[in-house]
């Protein structure tokens, strides 16, 4: 079958073209116009969107953290710097302990070896009685040692309750006395003096004085090393046996003859 696309009709031909030419144009231009319709309607579309999106990231952006319950905006949080990594703590240097040197048999004793008491015949006396007074030196160490124990460096004090120098036996009794003796563990030295009662200071100054009814301490002394004080009483001769003043009674000198 052959497609007869002349035009038939009883007008000429030319009319029939133009015609067709004309719905051609006509139809094309409807369809021209439909599609500049339809790209400007999806234009519109795309760039309204882009416009949307970019003003709610800027209002994200511009937008204040909500603040938190009990929290006030107007109070900005500082912000905290990075933590810095601590330095490592430098190491201390530990001194090496020498440990103490060992004493040997025959040395010389040290203080912490020794240990010096005082000892009264009696825990009262009465005024114008010459109490006598014994000096112990004892080896508390456990090697045999030795030490000078003469009397130029073991002396005995008498002091008052508050600790002021009443007497020594070596303020008028000066010595130069040495004694080097070898102490074996656990062995004692003993050493008695007599104390007149009578006041004295070093070099034996002049004139010495009785000391008076009270209560007052021996102390024993070997160079640096000092004794327990030991209490004692010194009774008022008038008071009756047994009876002797308080606890505490500072001395009260007595005149009487330089002696």
């Amino acid at each position: 079958m052959v497609l007869d696309l002349e035009p038939h009709g009883p007008l000429p031909q030319q009319i029939y073209w133009r015609r067709r030419a004309l719905a051609l144009g006509i139809a094309v231009l409807v369809i021209g116009v439909i599609a500049a319709i339809v790209a400007v309607v999806v234009m519109n579309s795309t760039s309204s969107e882009q416009p949307t999106a970019n003003e709610s990231a800027a209002s994200a952006e511009a937008a204040p953290p909500t603040p938190l319950p009990g929290e006030n905006p107007e109070v900005k949080t500082p912000i905290q710097p990075p933590a810095q990594d601590a330095p490592p703590p430098t190491p201390t240097p530990t001194a090496a302990v020498v440990p103490p040197p060992l004493l040997q048999e025959g040395d010389d004793c040290p203080d912490s070896t020794l240990a010096v008491k005082g000892i009264t015949n009696v825990p009262q006396y009465v005024v114008g009685d010459q109490p006598k007074f014994t000096m112990v030196v004892t080896n508390i160490g456990l090697v045999a040692c030795q030490r000078d124990v003469g009397a130029a460096v073991l002396a005995a004090y008498v002091y008052s309750l508050d600790n002021q120098r009443l007497w020594s036996n070596l303020d008028c009794a000066p010595s130069n006395e040495t004694l080097i003796k070898t102490f074996q563990p656990g062995e004692q030295v003993t050493t008695e003096v007599t104390w007149t009662g009578m006041s004295s200071a070093p070099n034996c100054p002049l004139p010495r004085e009785p000391i008076g009814p009270g209560t007052y301490n021996l102390v024993v002394q070997l160079g640096n090393l000092r004794s327990a004080p030991v209490p004692f009483v010194l009774a008022d001769s008038a008071a009756p046996p047994g009876q002797g003043t308080a606890d505490g009674a500072q001395h009260m000198p007595i005149p009487g003859p330089v002696g």
